[in-house]
């Protein structure tokens, strides 16, 4: 990773943390060669999350687990890794073999001493019986989501999964698939080739000017530079070369910055903004109000109608299939569901 990663500070949805992290009152644990990561205690975690909602990422180790000793003294003794997992999650060390009795979600667990290296209960439970160590466990802040990351982790491999955790991306995609398109995008090998050829306007207004003369439908992608999920998406979806060439030949595409200070004139109304002004642009939030998701796509008709947002990221089989639904004025006779299950059949 070059330069500690590229800068690490994605958006949550609405919140933008404001907020530092702290933990003056929070209780870590101390033991030796913990690296970089300011660890707590999952009773600690849990109730800090009660005020402040954040992601988990649980190291599940072992004393005697050598890979377990040597991911902290390597990935989580990486400064702008550390610095990223302190900001936006709730780190925990968990030693599956604690004997002590643990609280989680409510629920009490023990370590009943049966066996060789007995494990705690909830070590049982949280890696669904699948006891192998280092496994790092990523929850969200409802505890909904719940992903397993089973072994050692170079901060290479880790960090599509920091990223998959915080800014929600397991709502639009497998974590396989997020891997794939993100190696690729921040890791490309000597095959990879940089077409960013998406013919992007990036001001909203310019789109419209040229909507006037040239009836398409339009195709807008709010981001902004430090959101990570964004800048995969940039690099892969709108880099896959039947993507680009499609949005050149059926939209208007436009790249708009979500905190971009522009004046933009929509629906006779002009939407302006304070040049001190750290919110999102007020076209968004006219347009979405509060919710407001980094990175989303946009999509109006050909009379600039607005018609759908679509949050967070999207591969290029995914964006493929929406921009035809879409394109070709499915939206008006199929509900989305109806025709996700033809497309590839009507493709051929």
């Amino acid at each position: 990773m070059k330069n500690y990663l590229r800068p690490w500070l994605p958006l949550l949805f609405i919140v933008v943390f404001a907020t530092k992290f702290t933990t003056a009152q929070a209780q870590l644990l101390e033991p030796e060669n913990l690296g970089l990561v300011k660890w707590l205690d999952l009773k600690t975690a849990q109730e800090l999350n009660k005020k402040q909602p954040k992601p988990f990422l649980i190291d599940v180790y072992t004393d005697w687990c050598g890979w377990c000793k040597h991911m902290m003294k390597t990935t989580f003794s990486n400064p702008g890794l550390a610095a990223y997992i302190n900001a936006y999650f709730y780190p925990v060390r968990f030693d599956a073999e604690s004997k002590d009795t643990i609280e989680f979600l409510d629920k009490k667990y023990i370590n009943k001493g049966v066996g060789n290296r007995p494990p705690n209960e909830l070590a049982i439970e949280m890696l669904e019986g699948k006891l192998s160590y280092p496994t790092t466990v990523f929850y969200n802040n409802d505890y909904k989501f719940k992903l397993l990351a089973p072994g050692y982790m170079d901060v290479k491999t880790i960090e599509p999964l920091l990223v998959y955790a915080v800014e929600y991306i397991f709502n639009t995609t497998s974590v396989a698939d997020f891997q794939k398109y993100y190696q690729k995008a921040f890791y490309p090998d000597s095959t990879f080739v940089n077409k960013d050829s998406v013919l992007w306007m990036h001001r909203f207004n310019d789109a419209t000017k040229k909507n006037d003369t040239v009836k398409r439908k339009t195709m807008v992608f709010v981001n902004t530079s430090w959101c990570n999920g964004g800048k995969a998406m940039m690099k892969s979806t709108f880099n896959n070369s039947e993507i680009t060439e499609y949005i050149n030949k059926n939209f208007h595409a436009v790249y708009m910055d979500a905190l971009s200070k522009d004046s933009i004139t929509y629906d006779n109304k002009v939407y302006v903004t304070t040049f001190d002004s750290q919110a999102f642009n007020p076209f968004l939030q006219a347009l979405l109000g509060n919710q407001v998701a980094i990175p989303c796509t946009l999509f109006f008709d050909e009379d600039m109608k607005f018609l759908t947002k679509v949050n967070q990221y999207l591969t290029p089989e995914h964006l493929d299939v929406i921009l035809h639904y879409f394109n070709d004025n499915a939206y008006k006779t199929q509900e989305w569901d109806a025709y996700v299950k033809t497309f590839s059949k009507d493709k051929k």
